[in-house]
């Protein structure tokens, strides 16, 4: 069992989240819990180093940016 937490969705974004929940015969609760892990698993780490490179090109900066997407893949979110 995890923490409990409120969010404040959009009306809209509700009745789709509901809507598509239903339709793949799971609660909302775990609906919203995966559709997380994926979009955690997807996103790339955030680009917040960049600011110390200045304004270093993106030829230069792209294999920092695939060094570092290679390192987060490795993280065991269960464990982080």
């Amino acid at each position: 069992m995890g923490m409990k937490t409120t969010l404040e969705l959009p009306d809209t974004l509700l009745r789709r989240t509901k809507a598509a929940a239903a339709m793949r015969g799971v609660s909302m609760r775990d609906f919203i819990a995966q559709a997380l892990e994926v979009q955690l698993r997807q996103r790339a780490p955030a680009p917040g180093w960049r600011k110390l490179a200045g304004k270093a090109r993106k030829l230069d900066t792209a294999p920092v940016d695939r060094a570092l997407a290679i390192e987060f893949s490795r993280i065991d979110a269960a464990t982080w």
